[in-house]
């Protein structure tokens, strides 16, 4: 009997270039542990990379920031949506697409015509110093950094100076999340506005502050 493959279209806006990368990804081509969606410039690339409990993470290159973000979608996701489309955390706008071709193919145009009037007579630059001047976080993102950083505390998971007996604080600003101990001045800050960072720290089962 043969079995259907699962293929879905993945695609994304070159940050160097800004040709737009389109590949059908087949759930036999990621057999392996990892992905790479590489644009024809070769200056950019997407990833994915199965999780140990089957989801995806996907690594995607943003043509407004000019950083990488982390997202982690589940199978379901990843292979049956019609379209699934990803927005730079920061500005909003759309950095990849996933699902049906023609769905994407779709996505990708009226994303365009988006773009083309939003950027009417302003760079990506421009749109990129706005937002990081105003960005912040997203409700329940600040939940979830609050509940992460209490149960790490209360675990006895965060060490500094004084081993793993100090006394924490978490503070969280429009960009970064600062954590320190008000006993020996230990600290560690999060890049919150790049989302590998932000990844990072809620995946994270300890914290050592120097």
């Amino acid at each position: 009997m043969l079995l259907e493959q699962k293929n879905t279209t993945l695609a994304y806006r070159c940050p160097n270039c800004g040709m737009t990368v389109k590949s059908m990804v087949g759930a036999f081509s990621l057999s392996g542990t990892m992905f790479n969606l590489k644009c024809p410039c070769g200056k950019s690339n997407a990833i994915i990379e199965k999780t140990s409990d089957g989801k995806f993470r996907l690594t995607i290159p943003c043509a407004v920031c000019n950083v990488n973000h982390s997202f982690v979608l589940s199978k379901n996701v990843f292979f049956n949506s019609d379209v699934f489309i990803i927005p730079c955390s920061i500005s909003g706008i759309d950095i990849c697409f996933i699902g049906k071709e023609q769905n994407v193919n779709d996505a990708i145009e009226h994303s365009d015509e988006e773009l083309s009037k939003l950027l009417d007579g302003v760079s990506l630059s421009d749109i990129k110093n706005e937002d990081e001047s105003e960005y912040q976080l997203d409700s329940e993102v600040v939940s979830m950094i609050n509940f992460v950083f209490k149960d790490l505390e209360e675990e006895g998971k965060i060490s500094c100076y004084c081993g793993n007996k100090g006394e924490y604080e978490c503070e969280i600003h429009g960009d970064h999340v600062h954590i320190r101990c008000t006993k020996c001045g230990a600290e560690k800050t999060i890049n919150a506005s790049s989302s590998l960072d932000l990844n990072d720290f809620l995946d994270s089962d300890s914290i050592e502050l120097k």
